[in-house]
């Protein structure tokens, strides 16, 4: 384990140095459509907005964009990644289905990384597990990503309940329609959105700020009205689905017209092995595919104008070359995996002691 740690730690410090990504814990750094630099800074609720050692107020740039923040409330209680994926700014996630180790959540979130994809599908964990890896995520401010098991929007009852344990949002895998994303919608948000159970849970505080008549107790962490918890919960939530067949390619058109879509992954993995070319995911049939969706998806945004919030197109990274050739191509999500950070970190090191003692042997 401490290998473990040891090694991730180096790797994703060298990952975060080459997507020149901030690691000053409550800073990001990005980078506007136009290559202008942005930072976002977390200030406190203090009326001294100018103090950059607090937090609560997140600023990006010379935007307007602001999100009241306060340090124990949840992630769902400020716009930051919701903004971002409206805006096509550029998003660097990582995918993991490590459950039963937490410590490498934090470490993400230190190092700077946008979002944790914690992945209920190509792993054994169920939501009790999930809800571990929040805990850790929300500690260093990182947000959480569930993607869930094929199928599962068919069960609004199991969706809620990586919900109920803090995931600002819900990922389905093989989506193939517009039926599949408005059933994930309806099972993300409150009504008038969708038909999601409104109870006390963390994401409100388990609604400790709030008097049975509706009003709000100033003294309380969270400081916000249960009615206003909806709110921002239905403003900045998040549902993402991912095209990994040529079905989903076909249905792209009804996909991006729901209008509370907020991100197209197209997964390369899935995608390779529905054309026959199984795990091979950079073949050039593969690319093609996934350049041509995303050109689609661009195209799309480009129609819609600004009113609407662009539809984010995401797709896999393993390494910087592969960041830096769909980031030309104007993606704006990309994703790696702690498995394979563990792993090529394992192997590096392995590698170089082995090249060592052959060199010294001689």
């Amino acid at each position: 384990m401490i290998l473990f740690i040891v090694i991730a730690m180096n790797l994703m410090a060298r990952t975060t140095s080459l997507l020149s990504r901030n690691n000053v814990f409550y800073s990001r750094v990005s980078f506007s459509k136009s290559g202008q630099r942005q930072v976002f800074r977390f200030y406190s609720n203090s009326d001294d907005q100018n103090d950059e050692d607090n937090e609560g107020v997140i600023e990006s740039g010379s935007s307007e964009e602001r999100s009241s923040y306060h340090p124990n409330s949840h992630s769902l209680q400020n716009n930051r990644l919701k903004y971002r994926l409206r805006n096509g700014l550029p998003l660097t996630g990582v995918v993991s289905g490590q459950y039963r180790d937490t410590d490498h959540v934090e470490m993400l979130g230190l190092l700077g990384y946008d979002f944790l994809w914690a992945d209920a599908e190509h792993s054994s964990a169920g939501p009790d597990d999930i809800a571990t890896m929040i805990l850790a995520a929300e500690r260093r401010g990182l947000p959480t990503l569930v993607r869930i098991g094929y199928g599962y929007q068919n069960i609004i009852g199991h969706v809620q309940k990586y919900l109920v344990s803090g995931a600002q949002g819900i990922l389905l895998p093989q989506c193939e329609s517009r039926d599949d994303v408005e059933r994930i919608i309806n099972a993300v948000k409150f009504p008038p959105l969708g038909q999601r159970g409104l109870a006390g849970e963390r994401w409100n505080a388990w609604g400790l700020a709030n008097a049975s008549d509706g009003s709000c107790d100033p003294a309380s962490p969270n400081h916000l009205p249960l009615s206003k918890c909806v709110e921002s919960a239905n403003q900045n939530s998040i549902v993402g689905v991912l095209i990994e067949n040529q079905i989903g390619l076909d249905a792209l058109d009804e996909i991006m017209a729901v209008p509370e879509l907020d991100m197209i992954f197209l997964a390369p993995t899935d995608l390779s092995a529905n054309m026959g070319l199984h795990g091979q995911i950079r073949h050039p049939k593969v690319l093609e595919k996934i350049e041509e969706a995303g050109k689609k998806i661009q195209q799309f945004n480009e129609e819609q104008g600004d009113e609407r919030g662009m539809i984010a197109v995401g797709t896999l990274v393993l390494n910087a070359e592969d960041y830096a050739y769909w980031r030309e191509r104007n993606f704006h999500v990309l994703c790696g995996v702690a498995q394979c950070m563990f792993v090529d970190g394992a192997k590096d090191l392995l590698d170089k002691i082995q090249d060592y003692e052959e060199r010294n042997m001689k």
